[in-house]
């Protein structure tokens, strides 16, 4: 069985015109949200063997928030810049070669890649990804090498706006 956690950046900030995308920080929502989303994620009982994170600013300060209300050990994080702005297809490669003694992979990302990746390995529609939403799909497989082709259960979907 492997588990597979997609959570899209908290919202992050328009308010500086000077700053590229790619450096764009959270705005006040953001950091509300992230925080409150890792406690959700923390309940949930769910641990981390991996954290694939886009190297965007707005991703990796999602994490960090994320990690006030859950526990993350850093050994686990792995910031790639090949996932700012990343195709569905590209995420799904950075999964794929991922080692099988890790059961639990998540990554931190952004749309329209996370959204689009959600959609094409759940076995039901998640439709929207919005800002710190959270996907866990379940497969019925021992390696992530077995992932294209394989559809699998969608067990948990964290919003913010609900929490």
């Amino acid at each position: 069985m492997k588990t597979l956690i997609l959570i899209r950046h908290a919202k992050s900030s328009w308010n500086n015109p000077s700053l590229t995308d790619f450096d764009r920080p959270l705005n006040k929502r953001g950091i509300r949200d992230a925080p409150k989303v890792g406690t959700a994620i923390e309940q949930a009982g769910i641990s981390f063997d991996r954290v694939l994170c886009s190297d965007a600013r707005r991703a990796r300060q999602t994490l960090a928030l994320l990690s006030q209300g859950v526990t993350i050990d850093r050994d686990v994080i792995e910031y790639r810049p090949d996932m700012y702005g990343a195709s569905a297809h590209h995420l799904l490669s950075c999964i794929t070669e991922q080692s099988d003694t890790d059961s639990c992979i998540a990554l931190v990302g952004h749309n329209p890649g996370m959204e689009d990746l959600a959609n094409n390995l759940a076995d039901e529609h998640v439709g929207a990804m919005s800002t710190c939403n959270v996907i866990q799909i379940e497969f019925d497989c021992d390696s992530w090498s077995d992932l294209p082709g394989l559809t699998g259960n969608v067990t948990l979907i964290i919003r913010p706006r609900y929490l």
